[in-house]
């Protein structure tokens, strides 16, 4: 008889909204061990496993790689130490916090920049080419006119 805490990958994948396959790539990683097998021999996984899982997608959704996933656990596994191992842990979340707030800084200045292309475009609507073919938009004095440097705009325009 198993224990009633175990599951088996099926109920694993339904649990943590991954497929079977996914969890079987984690396991020939290394990210993932199953907790104990079946006497029928199937794998078996507790609630651990499910802790790893949500870890990964974590991991994942501040973008980590499986493959760096695996070096963040094995240089923990690694550690001579908990202090050292913490510290090569804090080193690696340093180091993704500055690209995230790198990141987040790009998404900004593309923020700015689709909305004052959007301004711009709605400007355009009132435009009397109508019938006129879009590269006339080349010699608007409207587009020659403006200030900003909108890369989105001035990648059709020219100007």
């Amino acid at each position: 008889m198993t224990d009633p805490e175990l599951m088996r990958i099926g109920d694993l994948a339904e649990l943590t909204g991954k497929t079977v396959r996914a969890l079987h790539l984690y396991e020939e990683r290394g990210l993932l061990s199953p907790a104990a097998r079946s006497q029928g021999g199937f794998r078996l996984y507790d609630a651990e496993n499910v802790r790893r899982i949500r870890y990964i997608d974590g991991l994942q959704r501040i973008g980590y790689k499986l493959e760096e996933i695996g070096g963040l656990l094995g240089d923990w596994v690694a550690g001579s130490s908990p202090r050292g191992a913490m510290a090569r842990i804090e080193a690696a979340y340093q180091q993704r916090l500055a690209e995230v707030r790198a990141s987040i800084q790009e998404l900004k200045a593309l923020e700015v920049e689709l909305e004052e292309s959007l301004g711009f475009l709605a400007g355009c609507r009132p435009c009397d080419r109508a019938g006129e073919p879009a590269a006339t938009c080349c010699t608007c004095k409207r587009a020659a006119a403006t200030d900003a440097e909108l890369m989105l705009i001035r990648g059709l325009t020219g100007r």
